[in-house]
């Protein structure tokens, strides 16, 4: 994939989120010498999942993406750095870091299941400073 600019014009590496493996999940990430971990999940209004052949996109009528992102410390140790519902294309800043999620649709069928039902999460991160 290719990197993303967002409307900053910061220039943003993509994350390697695999939609096909469903959401909940999370993945280790090595960015810029610093060891993150990223957890994903999607909240829904059980309204929403009727029909399970449905692809959401997000945010929307109450259903949203949470991204949470934890930096390694030199001690071993996990510190939060970002927790939060994100928004479609809004540039976020944490610490050293910016994040950017310009594409979020779900398919019904990949909360808590894996397979190629449509979901496609993009997100980007970047040097904040850079």
């Amino acid at each position: 994939m290719d990197a993303l600019v967002g409307a900053s014009g910061r220039t943003f590496t993509p994350i390697p989120i695999d939609s096909s493996r469903g959401f909940p999940q999370s993945f280790p990430l090595l960015f810029a010498g610093r060891a993150y971990q990223f957890r994903l999940y999607v909240n829904v209004p059980a309204a929403s999942l009727k029909d399970e052949t449905a692809v959401i996109d997000l945010p929307s009528e109450g259903a949203f993406l949470v991204i949470q992102v934890e930096v390694e410390m030199p001690d071993a140790t996990r510190q939060i750095r970002f927790l939060r519902k994100v928004v479609t294309d809004l540039e976020y800043e944490a610490e050293d870091i910016a994040l950017i999620f310009p594409r979020q649709r779900v398919a019904v069928r990949n909360l808590n299941g894996q397979g190629d039902f449509g979901s496609q999460v993009i997100g980007g991160i970047a040097l904040r400073w850079a």
